[in-house]
């Protein structure tokens, strides 16, 4: 039932043109965020050619038509955006209009304090309800605050506009005048993915826990992570903003918002950014709860959930781990928002992850997105000592508590292959890391280590993660190297090796995986993971035999992991055309002589030969083919 005016409030409904005539020259003007922007309030403001003049027009995010920005009306309207989006990038780029660089969650105070003072408010609203309450619909953000504070408040009021639940209510008797449009909200419909943007979506992923609870910042990679989260349970949103591509995720039950501490059952956001499909979805319903920016980006709050994550994107990282979002170098091209605020509360919650995420270059491939030092005039929005997890195609980095040296040698993974030897120079010239630091080029097809990365549960134990060695790993494997009693030490390397100072640690961190491979099962979180075992083959001179060499923790042996390094090993041996395989045993270690004669009885070997020189044993055997049994047992790929 729709409110039937009082007679005192049938005076506020009237025309654009007699509304607008009430704002004078100089005067500050909001308009309401993205999609909720009145557009026919702004079409005909932009038409008042005498009744406007040195106007300040303050908004957060614009979409489709900005007319004040243009040339022509450079004398009547200055533009102040607090986040850049691509209609109004040209204008600010030329100095027609200004960036306000500020966190969302602090205008509505700017807005109180009057440090940002505002005369008139434009907003979209839905229709009164029969109490004279007006829905502030999918944008409650800071627009609740302009309104409390604007001296004039003009609505255009929509009957297509949702009425949403939370803090999203405000009172005709708060509204100076109002004007009847009815017509579709604006719909954003998100740009056309890519390959590229696919991969760092997967990665980040793989990230995501059961239970967790989200924030998906203004980007490409967020808002495709939630298409490859279809297999998690009672995941929970509070975010500063949603898309449509939440929407499979509710209606699949695989958000349920029931594992939140604060506002359990529902999703919590500031605004929202769809299309209709979205729009119907959250009318009046309770499952979703829209508050202001102050409230929802409060750090105090997002901290309350457990396993909170927050997931944004950047326009370029350092390889000491700065962040710049809202600047490539002195191009302003987008803005704070609420990624900080979020990022903190994520810091500060119970299990809680945080993830940066982009592409390693830019979109012609023609620059690195991955830096050696962020571009100048570039702002930092994430400092080097709050970031966690960094995403690319090609892998995840986790730098909290990194030394300069580790993250350099884990960004450079991350960024396209054709960039990297420049910035390990780069890096060295900086001093971040040892001068004497080796690099094997990679194969542009290998994209290490997501690609071939494996999962195998231990004979009574956990799951463990099989995936080549980096160059990063190089201080996981001398902690590794430590953690082994002499005997295996000795086992391994035919001597009583004491150390694995750097100089012996990097070669075998670093793998030519054009010839060779390297592998290890890392135990725990990518935060905290440990190896916990290693193989390796080695393709000798005549291209068709590998030596192969394993390594168990004593902690974890008999449990089959030697068995499942022997059987990866041998197929990716086997893509590479070797046939036969040797390796050398210490005299009487009876438990890899026992492996081996197993892996040849078991049928996988042929021709197994055994041979004895001085303390040293040396199997040989061949390997013609790899049954598809065993392919199909042994071999799960991450993403199929």
């Amino acid at each position: 039932m729709l409110y039937q005016p009082v007679e005192a409030d049938e005076a506020k409904i009237t025309t654009p043109d007699s509304a607008l005539s009430h704002i004078k020259p100089g005067d500050r003007i909001f308009v309401g965020t993205g999609c909720a922007q009145p557009r026919l309030l702004i079409l005909h403001l932009s038409n008042m050619e005498t009744r406007t003049e040195d106007n300040e027009i303050y908004h957060v995010i614009s979409f489709g038509s900005a007319p004040y920005v243009k040339e022509q009306y450079v004398k009547r309207f200055r533009y102040n955006s607090f986040f850049i989006t691509d209609n109004i990038r040209n204008a600010v780029r030329t100095g027609r209009a200004d960036y306000t660089p500020v966190s969302s969650r602090k205008l509505p105070e700017l807005f109180r304090k009057q440090l940002l003072p505002i005369d008139v408010a434009l907003i979209q609203t839905s229709m009164p309800d029969d109490s004279g309450y007006i829905s502030l619909g999918i944008s409650v953000d800071i627009t609740k605050s302009a309104v409390e504070n604007a001296k004039l408040v003009i609505a255009e009021i929509n009957p297509e506009m949702p009425v949403t639940h939370g803090d999203s209510l405000i009172h005709v008797s708060d509204i100076d005048y109002m004007v009847e449009n009815r017509a579709p909200i604006q719909e954003w419909i998100p740009p056309l993915t890519t390959p590229q943007i696919e991969r760092v979506a997967k990665n980040v992923a793989t990230l995501i826990e059961d239970g967790s609870t989200l924030h998906f910042g203004i980007g490409n990679v967020p808002n495709a992570v939630p298409k490859y989260l279809l297999n998690r349970e009672n995941l929970g949103i509070h975010s500063e903003m949603i898309t449509d591509s939440v929407l499979d995720l509710i209606e699949k039950r695989i958000v349920t918002n029931s594992e939140k501490v604060i506002h359990k059952g529902a999703t919590i956001s500031a605004f929202c950014l769809g299309t209709q499909r979205l729009y119907s979805a959250i009318n009046d319903n309770p499952n979703f709860k829209f508050y202001t920016s102050d409230y929802v980006l409060d750090p105090t709050v997002v901290s309350k959930n457990p396993r909170m994550v927050t997931v944004n994107s950047a326009l370029e990282i350092d390889l000491t781990g700065q962040v710049a979002a809202d600047s490539l170098g002195h191009y302003l091209y987008s803005g704070i928002g609420g990624a900080v605020d979020l990022h903190r509360g994520a810091l500060r919650s119970e299990g809680g992850k945080v993830i940066i995420a982009l592409p390693s270059t830019s979109r012609d491939g023609r620059k690195s997105r991955i830096v050696s030092h962020l571009s100048p005039g570039a702002g930092v929005a994430i400092t080097r000592a709050d970031i966690e997890y960094v995403v690319s195609e090609y892998g995840i980095a986790y730098l909290h508590g990194a030394t300069l040296r580790e993250r350099v040698l884990a960004m450079i993974e991350l960024a396209h292959p054709k960039f990297r030897k420049e910035l390990l120079e780069k890096a060295k010239d900086y001093g971040y890391c040892y001068q004497d630091q080796i690099y094997n080029d990679p194969p542009d097809i290998m994209l290490y280590p997501l690609d071939c990365q494996e999962y195998f549960t231990l004979k009574h134990g956990p799951m463990v993660r099989i995936r080549p060695i980096l160059t990063s790993d190089e201080d996981k494997l001398r902690t590794f190297f430590y953690s082994l009693s002499d005997q295996s030490r000795y086992s391994r390397y035919f001597s009583a090796i004491r150390a694995l100072p750097h100089e012996k640690a990097q070669k075998e961190a670093n793998i030519d995986f054009s010839r060779d491979m390297g592998i290890a099962a890392f135990l725990g979180p990518i935060s905290s993971e440990q190896i916990i075992g290693t193989g390796h083959f080695y393709i000798l001179y005549d291209n068709q035999t590998a030596e192969i060499s394993l390594l168990v923790h004593e902690k974890y042996r008999n449990k089959g992991l030697a068995r499942y390094f022997l059987e990866y090993l041998t197929k990716r041996a086997l893509e590479r055309g070797v046939t036969r395989f040797v390796t050398e045993l210490i005299m009487g270690n009876r438990a890899a002589i026992h492996l081996l004669k197993s892996f040849a009885q078991s049928g996988l070997a042929k021709n197994a030969s055994i041979e004895r020189a001085d303390e040293v044993t040396i199997l040989n055997w061949e390997v013609p083919e790899f049954p598809d049994h065993i392919k199909q047992k042994t071999i799960r790929y991450l993403f199929e």
